[in-house]
């Protein structure tokens, strides 16, 4: 399931059996990463800290005028075959804070631009992925 699915830019999950499967496209580029659960629980929470980060500046931006400058590294997560990275983009008089993730797989790197709440809302479809398929021995 994509949250983000436009022509040139694409960003959703899917389950396979034990593993959370991430897939991005940005402009030619496509690529996926696996993770098990506890990653992708993790990269959750590094989700929803980030859509908060973003609209915190954005709210900051619009209503005092403060302005951030440097893009704010919220963590990366390692998966199965690769990584996965989070960071906001700061806010500006042309776009709202955003938030970038990055998957990062040997030598090679993509990645994309994403609204607050398309994060958002990827990281409840991860939460509902990993609850209908956990099975705790």
């Amino acid at each position: 399931m994509y949250v983000v699915n436009l022509p040139y830019k694409k960003l959703g999950v899917e389950c396979d059996g034990k593993q959370l499967i991430l897939k991005m496209k940005s402009k030619d580029v496509e690529d996926s990463i696996k993770m098990n659960f506890e990653s992708a629980a993790l990269l959750k929470i590094l989700m929803e800290q980030s859509a908060v980060i973003a609209e915190k500046i954005n709210k900051d931006f619009k209503k005092d005028k403060i302005k951030v400058h440097n893009i704010h590294d919220v963590g990366t997560v390692f998966g199965v075959d690769g990584r996965v990275s989070v960071g906001v983009l700061p806010a500006d008089e042309n776009r709202v804070a955003s938030i970038l993730v990055g998957f990062h797989k040997d030598d090679k790197h993509i990645s994309v631009v994403v609204k607050p709440k398309k994060i958002a809302l990827l990281s409840v479809i991860i939460t509902k992925i990993i609850s209908e398929n956990l099975k705790l021995d």
